[in-house]
């Protein structure tokens, strides 16, 4: 790994290539296919806890982040003496959610520059935000932080299928 130091003159220099290695292609669709699947799972959590189909809970949550999911959940169960251990698990998932979001976010809505040719574990990002006055933001994305989100992401989800099938079991 790179000192930051060392990092940001590499990303002043432009010293990253295309095309993308399989290792590099492979953590970053991983991590979006394991984010879209915990974005349904969030949803038909909340669903249940709302007490409607999940055809209705489209209607009305279909369109929320995960974050505002989570949210949402934690706000539905707040005041329940019973919930209290849930909705404290909620309110620390949902912190760590929104960190491992956020390199979810980079691959989704960041220009892919390549990968940093000092390191290649580095994969770099251009996004649409400023940086400083005039300079617009660069980030470099480790395949490992990558990697991390993703077993998080896909835990949290087993953790809600698991959920879910209790409640479907506990329904009449």
């Amino acid at each position: 790994m790179l000192d930051a130091n060392k990092l940001e003159s590499e990303l002043g220099a432009e010293n990253f290539a295309l095309p993308l290695k399989p290792v590099h292609r492979e953590a970053m669709l991983d991590l979006v296919l394991t984010w879209g699947t915990l974005d349904g799972m969030l949803a038909m959590l909340l669903a249940h806890m709302m007490g409607v189909s999940y055809s209705e809970a489209a209607d009305t949550i279909g369109k929320k982040s995960g974050s505002g999911k989570l949210a949402e959940m934690i706000r539905l169960i707040k005041d329940r003496e019973s919930a209290r251990e849930f909705s404290n698990f909620l309110k620390r998932h949902k912190r760590q959610y929104e960190r491992h979001s956020v390199l979810r976010n980079r691959i989704a809505h960041g220009h892919c520059a390549g990968y940093l040719l000092a390191d290649d574990n580095y994969v770099i990002f251009a996004m649409f935000e400023r940086h400083g006055d005039t300079n617009m933001a660069v980030d470099a994305v480790p395949v490992e932080e990558m990697e991390r989100a993703t077993k998080w992401g896909k835990a949290l989800a087993e953790f809600i299928m698991r959920t879910i099938d209790k409640l479907d079991d506990e329904i009449p």
